[in-house]
């Protein structure tokens, strides 16, 4: 499965500066991803088509500069929530034999992951931060983001998992 990197900063990022694949940390090819690429300019404008269209109609874009309503997170997160609450009652019903292994429950595990993509899809869309040189799933990023100002994009990374 490709998903993206978006590199997002508060300034102007030169097309020369933008991250690049192998400036991804070790951690991500460790854990999330098999590999990663730069994408072409015409990827790269694809890339970004899917971003913009998964923030939605919160989202202003002008050139390489965007902005998002703080509205976005009474929306975005709704049907993850729901997710989030259905796998979380289901789990809450585990009996201990399951929860210590002692008992197989394919549907335990189904809903333990589910808990987990609900709240934060590790195998989505990234957001590295070259101000921090942080690199987080963007649900991390909606949840913490300053949406008080507008953000740039610099590079995209194309990677799969």
């Amino acid at each position: 499965m490709h998903n993206s990197i978006y590199e997002v900063s508060r300034t102007p990022v030169p097309a020369r500066q933008r991250a690049r694949a192998g400036n991804m940390p070790d951690w991500f090819f460790e854990r999330v991803c098999d590999y990663a690429e730069n994408p072409t300019p015409r990827q790269r404008e694809e890339a970004l088509g899917v971003l913009f269209k998964t923030l939605g109609h919160f989202c202003t874009k002008e050139g390489e500069k965007f902005s998002l309503s703080p509205k976005i997170k009474e929306e975005f997160f709704q049907n993850r929530y729901e997710c989030f609450r259905a796998a979380a009652e289901a789990l809450a019903q585990t009996n201990y034999a399951i929860f210590a292994g002692m008992q197989t429950a394919p549907a335990f595990q189904l809903a333990l992951d589910g808990l987990r993509d609900s709240y934060e899809d590790q195998r989505g869309i990234y957001i590295y931060s070259p101000e921090t040189d942080s690199l987080v799933t963007l649900e991390h990023w909606l949840r913490s983001a300053d949406l008080s100002q507008p953000f740039y994009i610099g590079g995209t990374i194309d990677y799969h998992c």
